[in-house]
């Protein structure tokens, strides 16, 4: 059996949330993994992507990236790989692992390091921003029991890199050296004019239809605008959208009437 290449490339369409943090990716396997109501029953079982994760003051998280179907795609027996099932040959573009390897090759990772081995991200250092998940048919999150809205889940993606897996290895008992310090963020008003273009943009090429945040942010991501992908779920984002005409209901993008 082939091993699937997690290159983002080559996919095909169709606990607390760590971020604004720099993180170690201490550990990168596959797994299956099952999402759960409250009660513990299981809604769905899915082939994720778990990526434990430590940050600056020692504290560990395990974050679960669904990649695939597990009647499709299964792990490897030592997790490393994915393995299919059947006839089929590459992952969607839907999955909320391609979310996070898509923002990891934006923010500088080299896409040629990538194969179907995932421990390659073993030793990554990077910081994360928080982003919601991509909607998707057939997954329903559960309400709660006040009647109010389910709330939006955040994935933890990286914006920038620290340090790739193989710098400074190899050096036994050697401390990392400490990261770079970061080019200074753009300025708030350079991030709302950015945002308030893009979101002009992306509703001309909507013709009408409402334009969801993600969108906003998955664009600035593209164009390399860290800050702007931030700054468009900030309180501050909704402001800037009234003050040029605009209206946000819910996470859609619609201009005010």
């Amino acid at each position: 059996m082939t091993p699937i290449s997690i290159r983002p490339s080559e996919f095909a369409e169709g606990g607390a949330v760590p971020v604004d943090l720099n993180l170690l990716w201490k550990e990168c396997r596959f797994a299956k993994f099952d999402y759960t109501k409250k009660d513990g029953t299981v809604v769905a079982t899915t082939t994720a992507a778990r990526i434990t994760l430590k940050d600056d003051d020692g504290t560990e998280y395990v974050q679960h990236y669904s990649a695939a179907d597990p009647e499709r795609f299964v792990p490897s027996a030592d997790g490393k790989t994915l393995v299919a099932v059947g006839s089929a040959q590459a992952l969607s573009k839907s999955s909320n692992f391609y979310v996070l390897l898509n923002a990891l090759v934006n923010a500088g990772f080299p896409e040629n390091k990538l194969d179907a081995d995932i421990s390659v991200l073993d030793g990554l250092y990077a910081h994360h921003i928080g982003i919601p998940e991509p909607k998707r048919s057939g997954l329903v999150r559960e309400a709660p029991a006040d009647g109010t809205t389910v709330r939006e889940k955040v994935l933890s993606v990286p914006d920038r890199i620290l340090k790739l897996p193989w710098e400074n290895k190899g050096k036994a008992g050697a401390k990392a050296a400490p990261a770079k310090k970061a080019a200074a963020e753009p300025e708030a008003t350079d991030a709302t004019d950015d945002a308030m273009a893009l979101v002009a943009e992306l509703s001309t090429k909507a013709d009408g239809a409402p334009v969801k945040r993600q969108q906003v942010a998955t664009a600035a991501i593209r164009a390399k605008k860290q800050a702007v992908a931030a700054f468009v779920f900030k309180p501050e984002f909704k402001a800037a959208l009234e003050a040029n005409g605009y209206a946000l209901d819910g996470e859609e993008i619609t201009l005010a009437e």
